[in-house]
């Protein structure tokens, strides 16, 4: 009797004719689909380690800035080197003195003046002299004077050449130092006074007895009159700015010191607040460090688990079926 199947794969025209030899499977038939599976797994997370993110970095949290700078005092500044020399010219009546000088200069300091003076008329200089004042309590005082030159006949071109040691005192108020230039000469104005008679005696001796007779006569006289006179000018000219402190600036000066004890103050405790702040930032780094190679382990842990889980789950699965298969093998011979 022929029995049909319904099944295409276990349809057969003449089973009755069929030959089937049936061999019993051995005990360990699974063992190559088990090595296979951890060979899958094993290529699985070999490939999920390439995959796997690095460490992230730390974010450094923002460092502390520079603590400002104190800015220099504003201190009077010192003539160290040649200070930068000015040129001023003063005209008198009969002279012109062109004086050279420092710009500044501080207190108590030495400086020199130097004068050259140059004829520009012939006339009967009786004195030329030069005088530096500075003001010192309100007032003006005389810090320096030469002659350069007393009862001298001058003529034009004639020149000379003096030098003034200026010591700027110690308590002179700030500006400028005053230099005055002064020419005394003499002045001849002749002139004649109105004529006079003066009586004159002259003996006459005549031809004719008695004789001699004396007799008077009288003739104009014109005596002239010799008037010398002394003229005087004096020019002013600014000279060396002297760098003296003022009381604004004493004011200040200490305002400035307070404010630098306050500044250092402030400077310590931000250094101290640095060097705590910079060992919190090293703990910070080093806890970010390890946080960070925590996630980093943990992100690999769970890739493993999941492949792990993956692999297994295709593995009992494979499983399964391979066991289905063996029993629908061994009971269809049954039938």
């Amino acid at each position: 009797m022929r029995v049909r199947r319904f099944a295409f794969w276990r349809w057969c025209p003449h089973p009755e004719h069929v030959k089937i030899t049936r061999t019993r499977p051995t005990n360990r038939s699974w063992l190559p689909l088990v090595a296979s599976a951890l060979i899958l797994s094993l290529l699985a997370v070999q490939g999920i380690q390439l995959w796997a993110p690095s460490s992230v970095s730390a974010i450094n949290p923002n460092s502390y800035g520079a603590f400002p700078a104190v800015q220099p005092a504003v201190d009077t500044p010192s003539q160290t080197g040649s200070a930068p020399q000015l040129t001023s010219s003063v005209t008198t009546e009969h002279l012109t003195v062109q004086l050279v000088f420092p710009e500044s200069a501080d207190p108590g300091q030495t400086v020199t003046v130097s004068a050259t003076t140059t004829a520009r008329s012939k006339a009967k200089v009786v004195s030329l002299s030069i005088e530096i004042f500075s003001y010192v309590d309100k007032q003006l005082v005389r810090t320096a004077s030469a002659t350069v030159v007393k009862d001298k006949q001058v003529r034009s071109r004639d020149a000379w050449q003096t030098s003034l040691a200026v010591v700027v005192p110690t308590s002179a108020a700030r500006g400028a130092m005053i230099g005055t230039v002064t020419e005394v000469w003499e002045e001849t104005t002749t002139y004649y006074a109105p004529y006079y008679y003066a009586p004159y005696y002259w003996p006459y001796y005549p031809y004719y007895r008695p004789y001699p007779y004396n007799y008077t006569v009288y003739y104009c006289v014109y005596e002239p009159s010799y008037l010398v006179t002394q003229k005087s000018s004096q020019q002013t000219v600014p000279l060396m700015y002297v760098l003296a402190t003022t009381p604004e600036y004493e004011k200040l000066r200490l305002q400035y010191d307070e404010l630098l004890a306050k500044h250092s103050e402030l400077s310590s405790k931000y250094d101290s607040l640095r060097a705590d702040y910079d060992q919190t930032v090293a703990k910070y780094k080093q806890l970010q460090s390890d946080y960070n190679f925590a996630t980093l382990e943990l992100g690999n842990y769970k890739l493993y688990t999941y492949a792990l889980l993956i692999v297994s789950a295709v593995l009992g699965i494979a499983l399964l079926f391979v066991v289905f298969w063996k029993r629908r093998a061994i009971e269809s011979p049954k039938k």
